[in-house]
């Protein structure tokens, strides 16, 4: 008897401080998003220039990149490394 007590005050403590963890990142989460904080990024595809083939799935962000990206990246069609542009 005294063991399922023990057992139960444990369990009552641990719970209890999970929830408090869960509400804290929740606060945290709605501060970031307030603020406009949020991550703005778009998914995009890459194309070799090349042989046109869509190789590259990528997200970018559209603050720090607002133009189209172009990269040199590997092309498994063409099996050289070609510039790389995005898509729509």
């Amino acid at each position: 008897m005294i063991y399922l007590l023990g057992e139960m005050r444990f369990r009552s403590f641990f719970y209890a401080q999970n929830f408090e963890n869960l509400e804290s990142d929740q606060t945290n989460q709605d501060r970031i998003n307030a603020r406009g904080g949020g991550i703005m990024r778009t998914k995009i595809t890459l194309a070799c220039t090349e042989c046109k083939q869509r190789n590259y799935n990528m997200t970018k962000d559209k603050k720090a990149h607002p133009d189209r990206m172009e990269t040199k990246k590997y092309c498994r069609f063409c099996k050289t490394h070609t510039l790389h542009k995005e898509t729509k």
